[in-house]
């Protein structure tokens, strides 16, 4: 039987900040900040052969956690070399312009966020990079139109379901919110990176984790997971 190998044939992707808005209410001394990058990756592995009749398409999710120092965003070539053992897992070319364009964007983005949250009582910036990489086996040409077509939709339809992103159903999330009164000054919201002020109520996920009640409110509209460890609410 012959092998079967694959080859990237596109990839889509964003870098970007579970929450935009920053409001400067208090400045503390600097702190060493470090970057909490969540890698989610879709890869679609699409076979040159029919089933049936039908062209077959293969999808796999993965979720992944990275911390590493801000100070690592100054320098391209090392971020490049910190972060290519965990995209070349995902069949990604790290000697590619691909690649590179995503390490650009990552450098970007995260050094535009950090700047904005100077002076913020802020340990750690969340930062997500959300990719779909497409994969194409490796055999002859013949579907080469019919698989154009097909990775053409599954990208509408991604771009379409919010970029993989799932909502939490409403009705969990009422019931697995609890509301806490915060009791300490070490506790920061992770969603706006604002401090938990001392006596006020906040939203704690089932994983312990606590934030704003708006701000969870509005993130579990968006995505089902918690924006520090991944814990998934039900989406069903």
């Amino acid at each position: 039987m012959a092998s079967i190998s694959y080859e990237c044939y596109d990839i889509v992707y964003r870098v970007f900040q579970p929450h935009s808005r920053f409001q400067q209410t208090h400045h503390t001394p600097p702190r060493p900040m470090q970057i909490e990058l969540i890698l989610n990756v879709t890869s679609l592995l699409i076979p040159r052969r029919r089933i049936d009749g039908h062209l077959i398409n293969f999808e796999r999710l993965s979720l992944e956690t990275l911390r590493f120092d801000l100070g690592l965003l100054q320098s391209h070539d090392q971020l490049r070399l910190a972060l290519a053992p965990n995209f070349i897992r995902y069949g990604i070319d790290v000697v590619s312009t691909a690649y590179d364009v995503i390490i650009h964007e990552i450098v970007e983005c995260g050094l535009r966020i950090a700047d904005s949250t100077t002076g913020n009582n802020c340990e750690v910036l969340p930062l997500c990079l959300e990719m779909r990489v497409v994969f194409v086996e490796k055999e002859n040409e013949e579907e080469e139109v019919s698989i154009g077509r097909a990775t053409a939709e599954s990208e509408l339809e991604f771009e379409r379901s919010n970029y993989g992103m799932v909502a939490a159903k409403e009705s969990f999330v009422k019931k697995m919110l609890k509301k806490v009164r915060v009791k300490s000054r070490d506790e920061d919201c992770l969603i706006c990176l604002e401090e938990l002020e001392i006596g006020i109520d906040a939203s704690q996920m089932p994983c312990s984790h606590a934030f704003h009640c708006n701000c969870i409110e509005k993130w579990l509209k968006v995505s089902h997971y918690c924006p520090v460890c991944r814990f998934a609410l039900p989406t069903d």
